[in-house]
């Protein structure tokens, strides 16, 4: 939905008439005829590139690591937990 708002800028009151100027960025003369447009432009995902994800792919996520990797990344997890915590 496309839609156009025309004023004339002699018809504006002053507040109104200096936010608009704020935001063109110049002064208004009473001759001008301000138009302001709308439109829809087509939305990206913000995260178009991550992959989805499934369960499945999860569950292979320590496939081909040796133990001693993922004993590694488990320590590191261990660590990581253990900060985020309140424990006497």
């Amino acid at each position: 939905m496309a839609s156009d708002l025309r004023i004339d800028v002699a018809a504006l009151d002053p507040p109104h008439r200096r936010a608009l100027e704020e935001v063109i960025g110049h002064r208004l003369a009473e001759n001008q005829r301000l138009t302001i447009s709308v439109t829809e432009v087509e939305s990206t995902p913000s995260d178009s590139s991550r992959p989805a994800q499934s369960l499945d792919d999860w569950a292979k996520v320590l496939d081909g690591l040796s133990v001693e990797d993922i004993d590694a990344i488990d320590q590191i997890v261990k660590t990581r937990a253990n900060l985020t915590r309140d424990v006497p």
